[in-house]
C-alpha cells in the first residue's frame, strides 16, 4: 500500500486523502468492540495494518508538504516524533487503567477512544491549507511520466533497504530486550518497564535536538554511522548482563539502553534527513512510500530474527546484531559520497 498510497500523494490533495484515511483508520480501529471469533479478528487487524501502512505515507508526504526543506523538514518531523511518544506514555497510562478495572466495559470504551483519536487528528488536518498538486505543477513529465519513478532509483531503493535493517532496533526494545531479562538474565522483571521508560522519556526531551546537522545528506550519513555505533554498544552491553547479580544485571540493561536510544535517536534524524534529502521534490509521496517499504521490512523479518538471535544464540546473538547494525550504517557514507538528485 505505501508506494501506491505515494503515487496518489503526489497528484491529489493531500490534505483530504489524510484526514479521509484517518477517518477511515479510526472506524476499522473503533469496530474491534464487534469482533467475537479469532478469523474476524484477524481479517479486521489485517485491514488496519493496510490502512495504517498507506496512512503513513500520506502523513509523512504532508510533512514535506509543510515544514519547508532540508534540515526544517528534518526538525519538523523531530518534534512530531517527541509529540508521538507523548501520545504513546499517554495511551499506556489509559490502558493500565482499563487493565486495572479489567471489565468488558472498560476494554471496549479504550478501543472507541483510540478509534476516536483518529477521527480528532482529521478535523485537526483539515484546518491546514489545502495543497497544490506539486508533481503537476512542477514537472509534466513527472505526472505524466513512469508511475512509480521512485522504484527505479537504485541509490535510493539501496539506502531504503539499509534503513529497514538498521530499523530493526526498534524491534529489540519491543520484543528482545523483554525476552532477553525474563529469560535469560537475574534482573527484576520491572527492570523491562525501566528502560523502556528510559527510552520514552529521551524521545520526548532529546529528539529535536539530535535531529541537528542531519539536513545535508553526506553529513546524514555520517550521523547514522554514530547512531550504529551507539546501538552497537548496547547490544555489546545489553550481552554482558547474563549471568550476574541482579543489581549488576539491572544496572548494565539500563547503561546499554542509554547507549541504544542515543543510537535510535542519532538515527532517527539521519534516516529522515536521507529519506527527504535523497528524494525528487516533485515526487516525495512516491519516494516515502518506498522509504516504508525498508520500514516495513524490518518489521515482517525483526521479530523472529531478533527472537532467534536473543532466545538461541544469546550472547553471540547479541554481538551478531552489533556487527549487522555497524556494516548496516557504515554503508550509507559511501552510498551517498557522490550522490545528485
Amino acid at each position: 500500500m505505501s508506494v501506491p498510497a505515494g503515487h496518489l500523494a503526489d497528484r491529489l490533495n493531500i490534505r483530504n486523502w489524510v484526514a479521509g484515511s484517518q477517518i477511515i483508520q479510526g472506524i476499522a480501529a473503533a469496530s474491534f468492540i464487534f469482533i467475537h471469533s479469532y478469523a474476524a479478528f484477524l481479517s479486521l487487524t489485517i485491514l488496519v495494518e493496510v490502512i495504517g501502512t498507506g496512512t503513513g505515507t500520506l502523513r509523512m508526504t504532508l510533512i514535506t508538504r509543510v515544514s519547508g526543506t532540508g534540515e526544517e523538514r528534518v526538525r519538523f518531523r523531530a518534534y512530531l516524533r517527541a509529540v508521538t511518544n507523548l501520545g504513546i506514555g499517554a495511551g499506556a497510562a489509559f490502558a493500565g487503567i482499563a487493565l486495572a478495572i479489567d471489565t468488558r466495559t472498560a476494554y471496549a470504551t479504550l478501543v472507541v477512544i483510540n478509534g476516536l483519536t483518529f477521527i480528532l487528528a482529521a478535523l485537526i488536518f483539515l484546518k491546514l491549507p489545502v495543497m497544490p498538486n506539486v508533481a503537476a505543477q512542477e514537472t509534466e513529465s513527472a505526472s505524466k511520466g513512469p508511475r512509480f519513478i521512485a522504484l527505479r532509483d537504485k541509490r535510493y531503493v539501496a539506502a531504503t533497504l539499509l534503513n529497514g535493517i538498521y530499523s530493526m532496533h526498534f524491534i529489540i526494545q519491543g520484543v528482545g530486550i523483554p525476552l532477553w531479562i525474563i529469560n535469560h538474565t537475574h534482573a527484576p522483571r520491572w527492570t523491562v518497564s525501566v528502560v523502556l521508560l528510559i527510552n520514552t522519556i529521551a524521545c520526548v526531551l532529546f529528539s529535536v535536538r539530535a535531529s541537528k546537522g542531519t539536513g545535508d545528506i553526506q553529513r546524514a550519513a555520517r550521523i547514522y554511522f554514530r547512531a550504529g555505533l551507539f546501538v552497537a554498544a548496547g547490544c555489546v552491553i545489553y550481552s554482558f548482563a547474563q549471568g550476574v547479580s541482579p543489581f549488576l544485571a539491572s544496572s548494565l540493561l539500563i547503561l546499554g539502553m542509554l547507549f541504544h536510544v542515543t543510537g535510535e535517536l542519532l538515527g532517527s534524524g539521519a534516516g529522515w534527513g536521507l529519506g527527504f534529502g535523497m528524494a525528487r521534490d516533485e515526487l516525495q509521496g512516491q519516494y516515502q512510500g518506498v522509504w516504508q517499504l525498508g520500514w516495513g521490512a524490518g518489521n515482517v523479518i525483526g521479530p523472529a530474527l531478533i527472537t532467534y538471535l536473543v532466545m538461541d544464540l544469546q550472547t553471540r546473538g547479541w554481538f551478531i546484531l552489533a556487527g549487522l547494525f555497524l556494516v548496516t550504517t557504515y554503508l550509507f557514507i559511501p552510498l551517498v559520497r557522490t550522490y545528485k538528485k
